[in-house]
């Protein structure tokens, strides 16, 4: 039974990081903004990709300059994302449990996020 909350509660976020709107980004996220990926490594256990990004624009949560974000590597194949590459632009959302969702993102949509949001910070 464990299992099969756990496959649901994932599933679920996978279609939520691929199809959300920016006002469900809102409700699920702590902190959201756009960043450019600067480094992609694996933890000493190789579960958990270690990605550094160099905040761009923040929609929402504390201005920073760079986070550095644990997300588990399973996740992109299981959610049938594809993982960053160096120099990719991407949308960053954090809720409050700390879970990590990281999607591509395209000034298009960065733009809807902008209407929501305002347009807080963008060095």
């Amino acid at each position: 039974m464990f299992a099969l909350l756990l496959s649901s509660t994932a599933a679920s976020a996978c279609r939520f990081a691929q199809d959300a709107q920016p006002a469900q980004w809102d409700e699920w996220s702590s902190s959201l903004f756009a960043a450019d990926v600067a480094s992609i490594g694996l933890d000493k256990q190789g579960a958990l990709d270690i990605i550094t990004v160099r905040v761009v624009e923040t929609f929402k949560g504390p201005e920073a300059a760079a986070a550095t974000l644990k997300v588990p590597e399973r996740m992109w194949a299981s959610c049938g994302l594809a993982r960053p590459a160096v120099g990719a632009r991407v949308l960053v959302a954090l809720n409050p449990n700390s879970d990590t969702l990281l999607v591509p993102l395209t000034e298009g949509y960065s733009q809807r996020l902008r209407e929501v949001f305002g347009k807080r910070h963008d060095p």
